[in-house]
């Protein structure tokens, strides 16, 4: 006679407090496994013990639902099945729109994926990965020049709200289009209308076809919103794995600290600064390791890690801010004055750094960026002289000039992006003293018609910068081309 004896670990319902169900009993239970409550799941966050009203010490479970509060009761059976929150992951989930646990949001079904991971992974250690040194060109000029990123680097974007952080991160993925960089814009808590323009710009240039949309809103539940970051990360492993290099933006970490907070409240963790809880620094800084670039013998794949965090009032010293800057590899800090001044994108230079920095450029954009951070810090103290009215050398207001000129250059309006060949040598012109005869108020009309000069008449120019780099031959033949262009200009 077989014995079909089966063990289960049953709980039930004592409160519902949306998202929040407390349970009695599964005292075997661990923290991120999936319980069942019929047809919902919940995600266990907290274990307690608790002594009731006849002061019996008993075992409590907090866990946050990932379906309708409508759907349970108090006194609700619960079973424990002893599984951890796996995502579906794969080849599929590219060009779709999903929320975090891999549901297409335009269809209403479930994407099956090839396979299913665990959400929370132990970051590579520091023999499994590789150096940063391959560029992830941005198309955005003042960061291509002054603050590049590697493939596998970590920059934060932060700012105040509206200043065009969002649009920096966008403008970056539309750059990726034949890079070979496949793509994955987290958004966490954002409103749908926010939601709908950015698809619309993806789908304008034809980036939802290397894009993976992961989305939660700010009407979805909270479980969703928490788990959305590391759920895209998930996926982003998945394809590093595979040698293939990724870009992932998590819009933004703020929202998604602040979701943080609110469960650690409903779920009674002990608050700390500013009402968050304690491990928020580790919350993040598990997330943010888990990018970087894997070694060759591992297949050299790469996570390029893209956060975004807004500020408030240019307070870059608030706590996730300053928590962000230390785990991230560099930042980017775009100015709300700069840009009502009109400066976009208003990348505040001073404020600004790239840690990987010139190691993450390729040798001809690198050969004439070398010296612009000099150039536009002199600019600042040439500047006041000129305000106080003082008297300049003629080699001191060459200078200033071409700082003025850089300056007019890195003004780029969005979605309009350059290619750093085109970059290196519009640098180059302005460096080299071929345009101190040119009024400032005409460089971004020179800039702009000698690309197109450039693109129309003499591609090979191009060419032969990529595959050759700066020789002297080409630097004397870009000086002639440069006279013949300004002789129609």
């Amino acid at each position: 006679m077989k014995n079909n004896l089966e063990i289960k670990e049953i709980g039930k319902v004592v409160s519902v407090s949306d998202p929040v169900i407390k349970i009695k009993g599964l005292p075997s239970v661990k923290i991120g496994e999936v319980i069942s409550l019929n047809k919902e799941k919940a995600l266990v966050l907290k274990f307690a013990r608790e002594f009731t009203t006849s002061l019996i010490e008993e075992d409590f479970v907090f866990a946050l639902l990932l379906g309708k509060p409508e759907n349970i009761k108090i006194g609700q059976r619960v079973e424990r099945k002893g599984e951890v929150l796996k995502i579906p992951v794969g080849e599929s989930f590219i060009g779709r729109i999903v929320n975090p646990l891999g549901k297409d949001l335009e269809t209403g079904k479930d994407i099956k994926g090839e396979e299913r991971r665990i959400l929370e992974r132990v970051p590579p250690e520091i023999t499994q990965r590789g150096l940063v040194r391959e560029p992830l060109e941005t198309g955005i000029k003042v960061i291509d020049a002054l603050f590049p990123i590697g493939r596998g680097q970590r920059e934060l974007i932060l700012g105040d709200r509206k200043t065009g952080k969002t649009a920096v991160a966008v403008d970056i993925i539309l750059n990726q289009k034949n890079k070979n960089v496949i793509c994955i814009y987290c958004s966490i808590a954002q409103k749908k209308t926010e939601i709908l323009e950015i698809l619309r710009k993806f789908r304008e240039f034809g980036a939802q076809k290397y894009t993976i949309f992961v989305c939660a809103s700010s009407s979805d539940p909270l479980v969703l919103q928490y788990i959305a970051p590391f759920s895209a990360m998930v996926m982003a492993e998945y394809f590093r794995d595979k040698g293939k290099d990724v870009l992932v933006v998590f819009d933004d970490l703020l929202k998604h600290a602040w979701v943080w907070r609110e469960i650690s409240l409903l779920l009674k963790f002990p608050p700390g600064r500013e009402a968050y809880p304690g491990d928020i620094f580790y919350l993040h800084a598990r997330l943010l390791e888990r990018a970087g670039k894997l070694s060759d013998k591992l297949g050299g794949g790469s996570i390029t890690a893209l956060p975004i965090c807004e500020t408030k009032e240019g307070d870059i010293t608030e706590y996730i801010p300053t928590n962000l800057i230390s785990i991230t590899d560099g930042q980017l800090y775009l100015d709300s004055n700069l840009f009502q001044k009109g400066a976009r994108p208003a990348v505040n230079i001073g404020l600004s750094v790239s840690r990987i920095g010139s190691f993450a450029q390729k040798e001809y954009i690198k050969e004439v960026t070398q010296g612009l951070k000099l150039i536009l810090s002199q600019h600042k103290e040439l500047k006041r002289l000129v305000q106080l009215e003082t008297k300049l050398s003629e080699e001191s207001k060459k200078r200033f000039k071409r700082a003025e000129m850089l300056l007019e250059i890195f003004k780029q309006e969005k979605h309009k992006l350059i290619d750093t060949i085109n970059q290196s040598i519009m640098y180059y012109i302005v460096l080299a003293g071929f345009l101190d005869d040119l009024p400032i108020y005409r460089v971004k009309e020179f800039e702009e018609k000698f690309y197109e000069f450039l693109n129309d008449l003499y591609p090979q120019i191009k060419n032969d910068l990529a595959d050759k780099g700066w020789r002297e031959e080409l630097k004397k033949e870009i000086a002639v081309l440069v006279e013949k262009f300004k002789a129609n200009f």
